[in-house]
């Protein structure tokens, strides 16, 4: 899998690959977990974010927990990372300047959610090698091969809908894990799987929500129109503002 975080000086930063369902039970952590690891820039990839990591090295640390309104994780997301409002800077910080692949984006308004059938499209035997390549760890290249199996194919694309402070509309698909998990826990009724993944996504709609955008590698490289998907979700909820009365 790959993960994406950032570091106490609220720097973003991916790391690549992580074999989440093989690594020892005392370094796989949960979502808003400080690790400590030992990293290094991945040559292969042109997005500055991209880091290779010593899974022997993981070492969990705190671990940010969702009480008190999300004060502790508002602080670090909202406080230490950059929220643009803007697509043309992001993805012009992709297509221009090659110096932003991730951040966290706040739409001015949500419009809609969109559901579209996303076909299995099945990879050439140059994309299955490239792939495999992708996924050898610098650090590991001695290591014995392990068989991995892929996450089961998700046959729709569930967009989200907004407008940004220009007033531009777009639409960005949605590849947060718990998302298509969501879906999954459903699949042998696709339909109900596929209303309920619309159903929560309109519901955080109602909360405070910031989109986690990253680029895709091949879509960053050949500067598509626009290279990012959203990878993640952050809605903290809304904290009513108490209102005295004048008498």
């Amino acid at each position: 899998m790959c993960t994406a975080g950032i570091t106490e000086d609220g720097e973003w930063i991916r790391i690549y690959p992580i074999p989440f369902r093989t690594l020892e039970e005392y370094r796989k952590f949960k979502k808003y977990t400080w690790i400590k690891a030992e990293i290094i820039p991945d040559s292969s990839d042109p997005r500055v974010e991209s880091h290779k990591i010593n899974t022997s090295s993981i070492e969990l640390l705190e671990h940010i927990p969702p009480n008190k309104h999300w004060v502790q994780r508002k602080t670090l997301i909202l406080e230490q990372t950059k929220i643009y409002k803007n697509l043309d800077e992001i993805i012009n910080g992709a297509n221009i300047h090659n110096n932003l692949s991730l951040c966290t984006f706040k739409p001015t308004r949500y419009i809609d959610v969109e559901i579209i059938n996303n076909p299995i499209e099945e990879l050439t035997e140059k994309e299955k090698i490239d792939f495999k390549n992708a996924n050898m760890s610098l650090f590991d290249a001695n290591s014995c091969e392990v068989e991995f199996t892929a996450m089961p194919h998700v046959p729709y694309k569930f967009k989200i809908k907004f407008e940004d402070d220009s007033g531009r509309e777009s639409s960005m698909s949605v590849i947060d894990w718990e998302i298509s998990q969501l879906y999954l826990n459903y699949q042998k009724t696709p339909m109900l799987g596929a209303e309920k993944v619309r159903e929560k996504l309109l519901t955080l709609f109602k909360k405070d929500l910031y989109l986690f955008l990253g680029t895709m590698r091949q879509m960053h490289i050949r500067k598509t129109k626009n290279p990012y998907t959203i990878i993640g979700l952050f809605y903290p909820p809304k904290i009513a503002r108490y209102q005295g009365t004048l008498f």
